[in-house]
This record gives structure tokens, C-alpha cells and sequence, in this order.
């Protein structure tokens, strides 16, 4: 329990019923802190009746907009919440029907305690392996649905225009091998930023480079990065579609990575030590599928045999695919969509 809360709690409690006594609560709501999460969900959005959408980001505030939508402030009063952080903190009412599930695929991290998940009537998660990795530190809530995020990639709505759309965009030259590099966020002390950001410009002239960051990434980072105009900085709408241009996927310990293994692409890593969060099997599943190098030194020689070889480890990916995602389908936005109208059926709720 975040401590703030015991405070909070009392405060949101009276106004949640009094805004349920005026009949202004929100029937169905969805919690976006980060843009990530409300692209993410949009697979799963469209098998739902209409909705609110909470967010204080103003990305996100942007394309609910776009939408004809009102963005309600995070002072809001849900009849039932969906979201995919833990934010229960945020909305502290047993009246609330909510529903959690994952922003990033699979648990590249250590889990947060059984309780933060057994707030939620229904957590839902990428895969069974990572419903079973729950339940072993007793969350009793869970269900595997897979990832909605990735539909986008295996149910023909990104076409090939939209992706020369992002090839022209960023000025990718067709003579050059296109490379993305992604970082988790370096407070965590599993990013690898540092060990190849400083080393862009000697790739440069081979390479078509793209970057994508973990958005708490610190601003000294993207500030470096603003500095190279060889780079493309990929925006959280374009991620599927940047995985895809990429001929070679470098990285840390990032759960882009599952993106990358997802779309079968070559891999290289950076070794990293354990940190506090980081898992012996996570680090074990990202040296099967990917290439392990300890310094930007190895990395030519690395993306060369990515480049020549790039179904080398072709098995792996796709045994990690079903550890992480269970089906790529196109189709986990509807499963979750479904297990949401369960529950919400069982609640008396007409969907």
C-alpha cells in the first residue's frame, strides 16, 4: 500500500459515493498514465462498449481528442476501471470493479507483491507461463489472455504503405542495414544506454539507426540523442511498426525485446549484471534468443552475424514466443475483451 493512500482513501471514498448518488460516476473507464498503455489497449477497446479514458499525459489527452473524446482528470469516479499499472492506490474503493493487465509483455521484471495484483477482480496476463509465475507468489486473480499490444503485427492492419509511410519518414536508405536500439530505464540499473550511446556516429555511415526509450529514461539521455541527427527517436505509436523495419534489434534488458522476438528478429544483447529487480530466467530466456556481447567493441562483429545469419536463432524466439505470448494471433485484444464481459455479466453488468 502506497502511504499516501491511508489518507487519500477516506477523502475519495465520500466523493465516489457522492458523485454515485448524483448518477455522475463513470460506467467504464480506462487509466492511462503513459501514452504506452492507451495504444496498447486500443486492440482490446474495440471490443467494448464506449468508454473514458483518465490520464494527466497530455500525448494521451491528444489522441482521446482526436477521438471527439473528453479526457477525464485522474479526480475521477469509475463504476469500473481498467487499467495496466498498478493504480489502485489512485481509485482506493472496494465499489469499483477493476481490472488490471500488463503494459509490457510477459515479466522481464521481478513481480510486484501478490497483494498490488489481488486488489484487481481480474488481472490479466500475457501468457500462461506468466499466469503461472503469479499464482506461484500467490496472485488469485490472474488470466492468461496474451498480449494485445502486438495485434496490430499479425492482424493485417499495418499495411505497406504505413510502413513506407515510416520508411520515408525516417529517411531509411534502402543500401543501408536498418538497426534499432532499445534501453529499459537506467535508474532500474539494467539499462545498457551508456555502453553504445556515445558510439552511435561510428555506426552512422553503415547503418540506418533507430532508437526507441523506456519513458523514464533520463533527460540527459534524450538529450544526447536529440543531438544526433542520424537518429530516429521512435514515438510510442510507431513501435510495432519500427520492430518491423529493423533488420537487427539491440538491447538491454528492455521488454522490447518481446517485440523483437515476437517479429523474429535478430537479436544482440549487452551483459548485464544482476540488479534488484532483474530474474535469473528472464536474463537466461535473453541470452537464448539473442546474441550476448559485453562491450559496443563486439558489437560489429555482432550485427555482421546477425546480418548474414539472421535465423540462427530463429527456435528459440519461437520457443520463447509461447513461454511469453501463448498464441501471436491477432486476436489476445478479444480474448481480453471477453474475459473483461465475464466478469463484468457475473457483476450484473449488461455488456
Amino acid at each position: 500500500m502506497v502511504v499516501s493512500e491511508i489518507f487519500y482513501r477516506p477523502i475519495y471514498r465520500l466523493f465516489w459515493h457522492g458523485s454515485r448518488a448524483l448518477s455522475t460516476t463513470l460506467p467504464l473507464a480506462f487509466y492511462a498514465p503513459e501514452e504506452i498503455d492507451f495504444i496498447g489497449f486500443q486492440s482490446v477497446a474495440r471490443h467494448l462498449p464506449p468508454m473514458y479514458y483518465i490520464t494527466q499525459n497530455k500525448a494521451v489527452k491528444a489522441a482521446v481528442q482526436q477521438r471527439g473524446l473528453t479526457p477525464k482528470p485522474l479526480f475521477s469516479f469509475p463504476e469500473v476501471l481498467i487499467t495496466s499499472r498498478h493504480a489502485m492506490h489512485r481509485f482506493p474503493s472496494s465499489k469499483i470493479i477493476s481490472i488490471g493487465m500488463r503494459h509490457g509483455p510477459y515479466h522481464f521484471k521481478r513481480m510486484t507483491r501478490a497483494a498490488n495484483y489481488n486488489r484487481f477482480d481480474l488481472y490479466l496476463f500475457s501468457s500462461s507461463a506468466d499466469l503461472a509465475a503469479a499464482e506461484e507468489i500467490g496472485v488469485k486473480v490472474g488470466k492468461a489472455i496474451g498480449f494485445p499490444a502486438l495485434d496490430a503485427a499479425f492482424d493485417g492492419s499495418i499495411t505497406q504503405d504505413e510502413l513506407q509511410a515510416l520508411r520515408d519518414k525516417y529517411r531509411l536508405q534502402p543500401d543501408k542495414p536498418s538497426l534499432l536500439f532499445t534501453a529499459t530505464w537506467d535508474k532500474a540499473n539494467m539499462s545498457a544506454i551508456d555502453r553504445w550511446l556515445p558510439h552511435l556516429p561510428r555506426l552512422a555511415h553503415r547503418y540506418n539507426i533507430m532508437v526507441t526509450l523506456h519513458p523514464w529514461v533520463s533527460p540527459a539521455y534524450r538529450k544526447a540523442l536529440a543531438a544526433l541527427p542520424f537518429v530516429n527517436q521512435v514515438a510510442p505509436p510507431e513501435l510495432i511498426k519500427s520492430v518491423m523495419l529493423a533488420d537487427v534489434c539491440i538491447g538491454d534488458q528492455s521488454s522490447v525485446l518481446a517485440y523483437c522476438s515476437a517479429l523474429d528478429k535478430p537479436m544482440i544483447t549487452f551483459a548485464l549484471p544482476p540488479a534488484a529487480r532483474s530474474l535469473p530466467e528472464i536474463d537466461e530466456l535473453i541470452k537464448s534468443f539473442s546474441l550476448s556481447i559485453e562491450s559496443f567493441n563486439e558489437l560489429e562483429a555482432a550485427i555482421q552475424a546477425c546480418l548474414q545469419h539472421p535465423a540462427e536463432l530463429h527456435q528459440a524466439r519461437m520457443e520463447a514466443n509461447r513461454l511469453m505470448f501463448d498464441a501471436l494471433d491477432g486476436q489476445a485484444g478479444l480474448r481480453a475483451a471477453n474475459a473483461i464481459k465475464e466478469l463484468l455479466t457475473s457483476r450484473g453488468i449488461k455488456c
